[in-house]
């Protein structure tokens, strides 16, 4: 009874992406048919989101932005989650939340601050400053999760490696970080997923230089309607790496979250 609840639950999550992937494969006329399963499907949706509006370029953008925003997210993260749960300092508790804080603030009402700030500094349109944005998100996370993570090692072991002579930032490299692998990488993926996803920054902080999948869509509204086979094959490119990434690194995943 479980594992049926469990199907008809998962079947129901994946109907959405399943639809869009069929839409994706039909011709513009079969698009007017929602009803119709039976058809030879066809890949002008995919060739005309790539060739007519660069959809490459866009993912190539995309992957750039998230994949520097998590190296340099979990670098910081890492060192300030260590600092805060192996030193004892007045407020620690007060800083940890107002390092969390930085989540409670709905992404919208950050993005003028932010637009000044690219605007002052001249780097609106640019990688850096999708970058420096998605921090705001994607650092207090990382610092409370891995707090939580080295909080579940056994402290003795780290004093056992500086009682043989390691230094701290050497047990810190070879003994405790190996030990929270799996937390490590299931942080480095919701990390990715975090700014892969993000919209709002995306949309109002870079248009021309920089171009991210997540504000594609937008370009697919014009004067004749909806283009919804683009929309489609668009949709399921942007969620097949991450879709392709949460299956590979489930165990982990689960792993390191539990």
């Amino acid at each position: 009874m479980v594992y049926a609840l469990v199907t008809l639950v998962a079947l129901f999550a994946a109907f959405p992406v399943f639809y869009m992937f069929v839409t994706s494969l039909k011709t513009h006329v079969l698009l007017y048919e929602p009803a119709t399963i039976l058809f030879t499907p066809t890949l002008e949706n995919y060739y005309g989101s790539i060739q007519k509006y660069g959809l490459l370029r866009y993912l190539a953008d995309s992957l750039i932005v998230a994949s520097v925003n998590v190296i340099v997210c979990i670098a910081l993260g890492t060192i300030a989650a260590y600092a805060l749960y192996r030193f004892s300092f007045r407020h620690k508790e007060k800083l940890v939340f107002v390092v969390l804080s930085a989540r409670i603030f709905p992404s919208i009402a950050l993005v003028l601050p932010f637009y000044l700030i690219g605007l002052v500094f001249r780097i609106l349109d640019s990688y850096l400053i999708l970058v420096v944005t998605f921090m705001v998100f994607n650092l207090p996370f990382v610092v409370v999760m891995m707090k939580s993570f080295f909080e579940n090692m056994a402290p003795e072991i780290e004093e056992a490696a500086m009682l043989d002579g390691c230094s701290r930032v050497g047990a810190l490299y070879r003994i405790v970080l190996p030990q929270i692998k799996t937390g490590l990488f299931a942080t480095m993926v919701m990390c990715f997923m975090f700014a892969w996803n993000e919209f709002t920054y995306a949309l109002f902080l870079v248009s021309t230089n920089v171009k991210m999948i997540s504000t594609a869509v937008i370009f697919f509204k014009t004067e004749r309607g909806i283009l919804w086979g683009e929309v489609s094959a668009l949709g399921i490119v942007a969620v097949l790496p991450v879709i392709v990434m949460s299956f590979l690194t489930q165990k982990y995943i689960i792993k390191g979250m539990t």
